[in-house]
């Protein structure tokens, strides 16, 4: 209470209960609130501003001049045993609750204007961002099977959140990841994470001839054996495209890959040095290529489906194997998960249906992902009909784990194994 004003018993007996109880009086930002400012007002006239005021035998305390019983009551007393000896922020939040509870007479009336029409919270909870949709959140599944939790990836500059539409991730031996991006604004980004878990930061690709940016459909990334990555992309103008990221950190520029277009596009490291590329076409099926170690093209090769010619399919993935084949996870026309493998002697084994989650004979899924394991082993995501991402693992024996559901909501998945036999992923978040 201020001197110069005495609080009825009532309201000492109401508010003193409440504080013996340990409830709040007041909430913050209620309409019993004032800023900072206007209570530096208040402070001015009743303590010329003094904060830490005390005079013996006064009855008053502090910047804005509060009795001891009025600091009891109102819970000053979680601060300090006086109103002096407390810091202004502590004594301004205990005054909110005064305010809340006697109104702005427990302070003269010379000096409580503002109190009663400023309504301010003076120390408002800093505003914590909010994940939206299409965010990409990142994980590690750890050599031992366990699991990091999903965290979200910073944004460009000081953006608490990087939101985009697609995304792909590869490891390279010294135990980094490359992570590609296309954000909201349809250009492609890139950031690295390094073995010791910091992150770059994601910078524009620049475009292809000279253009000032690149902007990609879908994109693929595969890591190399020499530490380069080797990038392939689907441009605005549906064309394909190839860039290369070497270790140095320095990246080679945009070439087309012929004439062809496509909708989806999946790459492959393999352990000689060469790429192998998987796309949907405009007619809906999968086409395979290679690029060698020397930097030429074989040229798009239709991949066979179930006794025809062609394989149609609305999503793909790739990755390559130890040994040198390369396995390959594709979502058929039923939108059932599929799996193929193409052997370093050039055979393909032939397409197989996935088991589905729980015992169910097939697996509906839309985004997938697959990436080959330093034991021989591929691990791979899908996000099914409900949204959810799910994991599961081809044993180098021909076996299979089973799906289980993360818990964490998708709409497009990518993951890479590490040199130490764990998994990283990137997700973009429904």
């Amino acid at each position: 209470m201020s001197r110069s004003t005495r609080r009825s018993l009532a309201a000492s007996l109401t508010f003193t209960a409440l504080a013996a109880l340990g409830l709040p009086a007041v909430a913050a930002g209620s309409a019993h609130a004032a800023s900072v400012a206007t209570w530096d007002r208040v402070a001015q006239c009743e303590s010329s501003g003094d904060w830490s005021y005390y005079r013996a035998g006064w009855p008053y305390y502090g910047g804005l001049q509060i009795t001891r019983s009025t600091w009891e009551a109102f819970g000053g007393t979680q601060y300090a045993a006086l109103p002096h000896q407390a810091t202004k922020q502590q004594q301004i939040l205990t005054a909110e609750r005064i305010l809340a509870g006697q109104g702005t007479g427990a302070w003269a009336a010379k000096c409580n204007g503002g109190l009663g029409t400023d309504h301010a919270d003076p120390y408002p909870a800093p505003s914590v961002p909010v994940s939206s949709p299409g965010d990409l959140f990142h994980a590690t599944r750890l050599v031992d099977g366990n699991w990091t939790s999903f965290q979200p990836l910073k944004g460009v500059g000081t953006a608490p959140f990087f939101n985009g539409s697609q995304e792909a991730i590869a490891a390279t031996p010294d135990g980094s990841t490359q992570t590609l991006a296309t954000g909201t604004d349809g250009n492609l980004y890139h950031t690295a994470r390094y073995a010791n878990g910091s992150w770059s930061g994601w910078a524009p690709l620049g475009g292809y001839g000279g253009a000032p940016r690149f902007a990609a459909r879908a994109e693929a990334i595969a890591g190399m054996p020499n530490g380069d990555t080797q990038v392939t992309a689907i441009g605005a103008d549906g064309k394909i495209y190839h860039n290369a990221r070497f270790v140095s950190g320095s990246w080679q520029g945009w070439v087309p890959i012929g004439d062809w277009g496509a909708d989806r596009i999946a790459a492959a490291g393999l352990p000689d040095g060469s790429l192998q590329v998987l796309i949907i076409g405009y007619d809906g099926n999968v086409y395979h290529t290679t690029r060698a170690v020397n930097g030429t093209w074989q040229g798009w090769n239709a991949v066979a489906g179930f006794g025809a010619d062609t394989f149609q399919a609305k999503d793909i993935a790739f990755a390559g194997m130890p040994n040198g084949d390369t396995q390959v996870m594709a979502t058929g026309a039923d939108g059932k998960i599929y799996h193929n493998a193409r052997f370093a002697s050039g055979s393909w084994q032939g397409w197989n249906a996935v088991a589905g989650y729980g015992g169910a004979a097939g697996f509906q899924a839309g985004s997938l992902a697959i990436t080959g394991m330093s034991n021989g082993d591929a691990q791979m995501l899908a996000v099914g009909n409900d949204g959810q991402v799910y994991h599961n693992a081809r044993y180098s024996a021909g076996t299979w784990q089973g799906w289980w559901n993360t818990g964490f909501g998708g709409r497009k998945v990518s993951i890479a194994g590490m040199p130490d036999g764990g998994a990283q992923m990137v997700v973009v978040r429904s």
